[in-house]
Formats: structure tokens, C-alpha cells, sequence
């Protein structure tokens, strides 16, 4: 995750963040995220995740609890 921070936001106004997947190379997921207050652009940057195997994933976390 790559965020910059652009400009602060007073109180009372609304943020709007913008996401957009950009590209899929395999199970990786790109994504471009944009922010902004109604007057300037507050933040922007990137962030990458992985689809994942849910039923798994919550095998081995299951597994995990257990273990305690």
C-alpha cells in the first residue's frame, strides 16, 4: 500500500474516495485510489491484493484457534 497525503480536511466536509482496478495478473489485484474533499485532492496512491482460497484460508485459521 502507497498512500500520499496532499492536504488536510476541516470538519463537516464530505471525503469522496474513488477506487479503480487498474490490473488483474493472476490472483494479483491493482488498484488506484484517489481522495478528495470537494475542494482539493486530499490523498491518492495504490494498493495490490490477492484473491484468495476462502474456504482455506478459514481452515487454517480455524486451526489456529484451536491450537491455543
Amino acid at each position: 500500500m502507497k498512500f500520499n497525503h496532499i492536504a488536510a480536511t476541516p470538519p463537516g466536509l464530505t471525503v469522496t474516495v474513488k477506487v479503480r482496478l487498474e490490473e488483474v495478473e493472476g490472483r494479483k489485484l491493482a488498484f488506484s485510489i484517489v481522495a478528495d474533499d470537494g475542494i482539493d485532492k486530499i490523498s491518492e496512491g495504490t494498493h495490490d491484493r490477492f484473491i484468495i482460497d476462502a474456504a482455506k484460508f478459514n481452515a487454517k485459521m480455524d486451526a489456529k484457534t484451536k491450537s491455543k
